[in-house]
């Protein structure tokens, strides 16, 4: 195609002008895709000449062996913008592999109540003239108590793998109930090299179930201290329900400090929770109220690990009002029955009820007088690992939609779609036969092939474009498209880093029809399955970035509010490399070559801060070339370039947590300039007017 075939208005709607006032069928014509159409059309009609001696930066350098290519990017902030949606950047906290029991839940604390196998995993008994036994005794909701027996000697049990920093406060409990005799108790807590951190009482008092309370600071670090609960002399007691937490920790929120940073440091917009198939089972009724008496909840979905739902509704949002983020609640709604209907409804109903109805006397009681006012419902996770046909999920979405329209007027409603990207008959029938009934359709983006951290991306643009222009032309053309489950899978590696670089732009790129998206996985304890990979890996202790994390940090540190132009591709270098701007229209450059690089450009609401975000996918340096052009560029303005790049099998460690650190520096402002991109690197500049 030549470039004298194709008119500046075509090219200018294509790349820049994204009109707001255009019918959708004419965006439609105009737009096609921008993505494909780019490589032939480079950017829209350039304004005047480009001289040399005005852009240094665009001079080419000589050459160092390798010839490495250009692509071009062309912004002009007097042509239309569209809107970004700032839910792009999401966050989704699943509870799978330890991400929030013994993870950011700040719980030391494991099989705390001694149900299931809790008991001979986690614990282990020392009698000495006593007996230690496991008793089927009652309490609150759990079976299953520690009976310590003493016969003049000493019985009673410990637990490992204790954290404790240096001059921290901790606190906790044990609920004890006692038999007979009258037998000391003492909690004792001792350092990895056997020194004594804390040695405290815990009195007892009449024969009823108790809390007893302890505190204490330790003086030293120790990453496997031991906690062990220990009863002298004569007699018997019951134990259950034991908690350890620093005590800052239990006071705010319950969080473990560093992952809470590691969380908030992504600036999360939104946070779906609790998951996932997770959340096709959950039970947020015995996920409430007390601590102690919340119960047993294994993981049995994702391991069957133990778990006694200290993160429940209350926590959660908690969190969410701590980072002021959006939550995104999934419901459970595995079938039409009235009864399932009406649990799923309930949890609407204490998220949002005033504190005068049942749902919100309960919140109320629970410490949380005024309402949550949660905007965000989703219909379940996944229907089709359940069994669902795209027929019978639709049911659902009917049978719960116009519920939750009736008790949460103002909330949007997400329904589940396509799974996979080949399956656009779940979509497009959950699409015409529930479309009425929500407003947002939810699917999910995986890459599960570490290889195609590039090369997948067009696959999962092309079936996000294809869906999005058949919401277009369907009966509820006002439906949004998010993508709730996204990540490269199987490697934690740089290249997840690059295809997270990919598919944010392109995420941005797709809005405003696009409007959320989450990756996953969010947190995961290295102990846990590794195959499911993650932004955050942390153990007992400390925690390190998976490949993407440094790139959805410093994408949403860099977010703005308005598409201005984007580029995808590179082509030949020239010498005079003005030309590419200056014969835009006719030029036909040469070489092009599809996965080598991507750029997008975007803009404040105000105008006020410019920001380009570009990754290199190849194995050789690239340059991004940028002339910027329009009446409302800043006179003056602070620049200042960031970099990240590392080779593609590159890893970060608890030893080496660092290993993405971006790297940032100051460039001169200009209207026209260059950006030198190494191989497998990712770059943002930001413009800030003075």
């Amino acid at each position: 195609m030549h470039g004298g075939q194709i008119s500046a208005l075509s090219i200018a709607l294509a790349l820049l002008g994204r009109n707001d006032c255009l019918s959708l069928s004419a965006k439609a014509k105009l737009l096609m895709n921008r993505r494909q159409f780019l490589w032939t059309s480079l950017a829209a009609t350039a304004v005047g000449p480009l001289a040399t001696s005005e852009t240094p930066l665009l001079a080419r350098q000589p050459d160092s062996g390798d010839e490495p290519q250009v692509a071009v990017l062309l912004i002009d902030t007097d042509r239309a913008s569209t809107p970004i949606s700032e839910r792009i950047y999401g966050q989704f906290l699943e509870h799978i592999n330890h991400s929030v029991e013994d993870g950011l839940f700040a719980e030391q604390i494991r099989g705390a109540g001694f149900e299931g196998d809790d008991f001979k995993t986690y614990w282990g008994p020392f009698a000495d003239h006593g007996e230690v036994e496991l008793a089927e005794v009652a309490f609150h909701n759990g079976t299953r108590c520690v009976r310590l027996h003493v016969a003049g000697g000493h019985a009673g049990i410990r637990q490992g793998r204790v954290f404790l920093e240096q001059d921290v406060h901790y606190d906790g409990w044990v609920w004890m109930k006692p038999e007979n005799g009258s037998p000391h108790i003492a909690l004792r807590v001792t350092g990895s090299t056997g020194e004594s951190i804390a040695s405290i009482p815990l009195p007892l008092s009449g024969r009823d179930w108790q809390e007893v309370p302890f505190s204490f600071a330790s003086k030293i670090r120790d990453e496997q201290a031991t906690v062990e609960i220990a009863a002298a002399g004569k007699g018997s007691v019951l134990l259950d329900f034991v908690s350890l937490m620093r005590a800052d920790a239990r006071r705010d929120g319950m969080l473990r400090p560093d992952l809470l940073q590691a969380l908030a440091n992504l600036q999360p917009s939104f946070i779906r929770w609790p998951g996932g198939s997770y959340a096709s089972t959950y039970k947020w009724k015995e996920c409430i109220g007390p601590y102690a008496s919340r119960g047993y909840h294994p993981n049995m979905y994702w391991g069957g690990y133990s778990g006694y739902a200290g993160f429940g509704t209350d926590e959660f949002l908690g969190l969410c009002r701590r980072l002021k983020c959006e939550p995104l609640i999934v419901l459970a709604c595995p079938d039409t029955k009235p009864e399932s209907l009406q649990y799923a409804m309930d949890w609407v109903r204490y998220l949002n009820d005033p504190p005068t109805t049942e749902m919100g006397k309960l919140r109320a009681s629970n410490g949380h007088i005024e309402p949550y006012a949660v905007k965000l419902f989703q219909i379940d996770n996944e229907p089709m690992n359940n069994g669902f046909t795209p027929e019978t999920y639709a049911d659902i979405v009917n049978l719960y939609g116009p519920q939750l329209r009736k008790i949460a007027p103002g909330a949007k409603i997400v329904a589940c779609g396509q799974k996979r990207s080949n399956d656009m008959d779940w979509s497009e029938k959950v699409i015409d036969l529930a479309g009425g009934n929500f407003d947002i359709l939810g699917c999910h983006n995986y890459e599960y092939e570490p290889e195609n951290f590039e090369s997948g991306l067009p696959r999962l643009s092309n079936y996000l474009t294809k869906l999005r222009d058949y919401v277009r032309v369907s009966k509820h053309s006002q439906i949004e498209v998010a993508v709730l489950e996204w990540s490269l899978q199987h490697t934690y590696d740089w290249r997840a880093g690059l295809h997270a670089a990919g598919i944010l732009m392109l995420y941005e790129e797709l809005s405003p029809e696009l409007t959320m998206a989450c990756p996953a996985l969010l947190m995961r304890n290295t102990t846990d399955d590794p195959k499911w990979t993650s932004s955050i890996y942390h153990n007992h202790v400390t925690w390190f970035p998976g490949g993407s994390y440094p790139v959805q940090k410093l994408f949403r540190e860099h977010y703005a509010e308005r598409y201005l132009a984007s580029a995808m591709g590179t082509f030949h270098d020239i010498s005079e490399r003005s030309q590419f701007f200056d014969k835009i229209s006719t030029q036909i450059p040469s070489e092009w070559k599809q996965g080598s690089m991507d750029a997008i450009a975007t803009a404040s609401t105000d105008g006020k801060r410019l920001i380009i975000k570009a990754v290199n996918y190849g194995n050789g340096p690239n340059t991004l070339l940028v002339r910027l052009q329009g009446e409302n560029l800043p006179r003056r303005a602070n620049v200042k370039l960031y970099t990240i790049a590392a080779k593609p099998n590159a890893t970060a460690s608890f030893e080496h947590p660092d290993a993405f650190v971006p790297v940032g520096k100051s460039m001169d402002y200009a209207k026209n300039f260059s950006v030198a991109m190494d191989p497998y690197s990712v770059a943002v500049v930001e413009i800030r007017a003075n």
